[in-house]
């Protein structure tokens, strides 16, 4: 193998691959990434078991060949070269790295031992990337991290009659939003890792991509996530994601309207007596808008109103306030709804905005007198 590659291609490519290379992978080849000359090209891939990412970049290729390489030490090596232009030639068992000033050799592994692709797909469905990030960016956030629970670390995502519809829950809070895309016949139902979306966001952007294609490879129970010369792959997550729809509530007896940026403000004004006391702010709804509280014994306590416009009954709730935050900072519009039908029913948000299909639902917090 022997090829000559421009830094700015191969660095921009290197520092996403490195941040997916686990430092202590479950196998040493994990650690490696795979470089693949073919057809006058160059393909990057790497991969975790969960997530694999094949990049193509535009090469002069000398030689054709492939082996895999120590990713991370590449990757920061790379990138402290001064030089436009990289040479990279295969001798034996050792890559050697050239530029102008600079020599160095890396110990390889076969390529063989590195898990397979498939490098050619058909990729069934196109969604705008504007879009399909928001939808993401939405719901991902309230996926679960406790691995112990696989099901709910994934966003359970579906296909039908022209919709792609996110959800994402970790038991105490639920984030659903949808968008349309153009094939109106394609259904399909599967849980996504929630790390894997947030990449292929990330990666989307770098990229400046406009759209994204998705499809399922069956047979390996992997979904393919295209991008320009990027293809990203995910496992799919087996099990019986929890039934979103008993949890929506089916009414309300009290509609809050407010403005979305005061009321983080007073989340985050009263959070700072809220710390040690378990998080917790209660809100009280009055005719005139909403009262928050906070109490910490050993710091003191806080209280904050913020207007609004209240529909139904007056009632109080309380909510761990990370959970409210980080609802308000990816919920859209400039005014949100929040419905609640008592302290121990669950808060449902909406944006105001009649476009939106935002819904987000936080369990409330008991509390004692």
């Amino acid at each position: 193998m022997h090829f000559f590659i421009l830094k700015e291609n191969l660095n921009k490519i290197l520092s996403i691959i490195a941040r997916n290379i686990s430092l202590r992978p479950q196998l040493p080849i994990l650690a490696n990434v795979l470089f693949k000359t073919t057809d006058g090209q160059l393909k990057i891939a790497t991969t975790n078991l969960e997530l694999g990412i094949i990049f193509t970049a535009p090469a002069k290729i000398e030689e054709e060949g492939e082996i895999t390489i120590p990713g991370k030490i590449l990757s920061e090596f790379i990138a402290t070269l001064d030089a436009d232009k990289i040479e990279f030639i295969l001798e034996k068992t050792k890559l050697m790295v050239r530029t102008n000033r600079t020599k160095a050799s890396f110990t390889t592994i076969a390529a063989s031992d590195f898990p397979s692709f498939a490098y050619d797909l058909k990729i069934s469905n196109a969604f705008s990337f504007k879009k399909t990030k928001d939808a993401i960016l939405r719901t991902t956030f309230a996926a679960s991290t406790d691995e112990g629970r696989p099901v709910l670390t994934g966003v359970k995502t579906v296909i039908k009659e022209g919709k792609i519809t996110f959800a994402a829950t970790d038991g105490y809070r639920l984030s659903i939003e949808q968008v349309d895309i153009p094939d109106k016949k394609e259904e399909k139902q599967i849980i996504l890792p929630a790390k894997s979306l947030s990449e292929v966001v990330r990666i989307a952007q770098e990229f400046k991509a406009e759209e994204i294609g998705f499809s399922v490879v069956n047979e390996k129970n992997q979904a393919v996530f295209s991008l320009p010369n990027t293809l990203v792959f995910t496992r799919i997550i087996d099990g019986e994601f929890p039934n979103v729809e008993k949890i929506i509530p089916d009414g309300f007896k009290t509609k809050v309207v407010v403005d979305r940026e005061q009321f983080i403000q007073s989340v985050k004004t009263t959070s700072l007596f809220a710390r040690g006391g378990a998080n917790i702010i209660r809100i009280k709804i009055e005719k005139e808008g909403l009262r928050l509280k906070a109490v910490t014994p050993q710091i003191g306590e806080n209280e904050d109103f913020v207007e609004a416009k209240i529909e139904g009954e007056e009632t109080e709730t309380a909510f761990n306030f990370r959970f409210l935050l980080e609802m308000l900072s990816v919920i859209p519009g400039e005014k949100l709804v929040f419905e609640t039908s008592g302290p121990l029913n669950p808060g449902v948000f909406k944006s105001f905005s009649p476009t939106s299909s935002f819904l987000h639902i936080i369990m409330p917090v008991r509390i004692q007198e």
